[in-house]
């Protein structure tokens, strides 16, 4: 299913990478809408706060790949009008008090942080195209504002119903780790498709605010961190921690740590363990 994605929203929305777990309520033949622009305009999309300090301390804020965990949720519905509120035991009436004139209240949870724009679309599609009042998802919902305000004794748990692949809940140390792996494995996959050539993609760790031209090469072992730019033509060679910093074009790098720097073009540091720390 095609997803409409503004030309200045990096492409973590990741559209197509995992088209290959379709959930089991997308397997019918849905009436496709012509483009998302409805989803923009009558979707209003929550995200519950939700914390467990037996996987981590403060986990919706916890940062994985560069952004804290609920951001990543946040991303999934950046085209709509957003509201964040605290988990509690009654969901669907702290949901209910909402004020909103939007057709459409659709309720994700900070710790799916796997979810994204183009399975947000994908069931909000569904459930459009069913006319549906209420959809229960494995982590979340999405109903009708109206059936919301106007079905006092609707009640609903936030968990169970259709599963959606990419509502993986990070409810334990196991999970935690899985997702940060996807994300990470999602930015080097973007990179890659965007020309620049990565080796060994289990040692290189790339930040989602990185920016990295293409013609860049990156070997094994590398972490790219905060908003470092890496510009056409570098070369980084093993054991590189770049921090929040610059590169222009045509450096080669190895064995360094570059942190809140601005390497000019076609710089050449070679050292083991050596710091660089300039200012930008």
């Amino acid at each position: 299913m095609e997803t409409l994605v503004l030309e200045n929203q990096i492409a973590f929305d990741f559209e197509g990478l995992d088209e290959k777990e379709e959930s089991l309520i997308m397997t019918e033949n849905l009436i496709k809408p012509q483009n998302h622009d409805y989803v923009k305009e009558e979707v209003l999309f929550v995200v519950v706060k939700a914390d467990n300090d037996n996987v981590a301390k403060g986990l919706a804020n916890l940062r994985l790949c560069g952004k804290k965990m609920i951001d990543w949720v946040l991303l999934a519905g950046s085209c709509c009008e957003q509201l964040v509120i605290e988990d509690c035991e009654d969901i669907i009436g702290r949901v209910r008090g909402v004020n909103t004139d939007k057709k459409y209240i659709a309720v994700f949870y900070s710790d799916t942080p796997l979810f994204d724009k183009a399975s947000f679309f994908r069931v909000m599609d569904y459930f459009a195209s069913k006319s549906m009042n209420f959809l229960q998802l494995s982590r979340g919902f999405i109903v009708k504002s109206d059936f919301l305000k106007n079905s006092p004794n609707f009640i609903s748990s936030a968990t169970g119903g259709n599963d959606i692949p990419s509502l993986i809940r990070c409810d334990s140390a196991a999970a935690l780790s899985y997702v940060y792996q996807v994300l990470n494995e999602r930015i080097i996959d973007y990179h890659i498709r965007n020309g620049v050539s990565i080796f060994s993609k289990s040692t290189v760790f790339i930040d989602a605010d990185v920016e990295i031209d293409s013609t860049v090469v990156i070997y094994p072992n590398n972490i790219l961190q905060g908003e470092s730019v890496i510009s056409a033509g570098t070369i980084l060679e093993s054991g590189n921690i770049i921090d929040n910093s610059i590169l222009l074009g045509n450096c080669f790098v190895k064995g360094t740590i570059i942190k809140d720097s601005k390497i000019s073009a076609g710089t050449r540091l070679e050292f083991e363990n050596k710091i660089v720390g300039e200012a930008r």
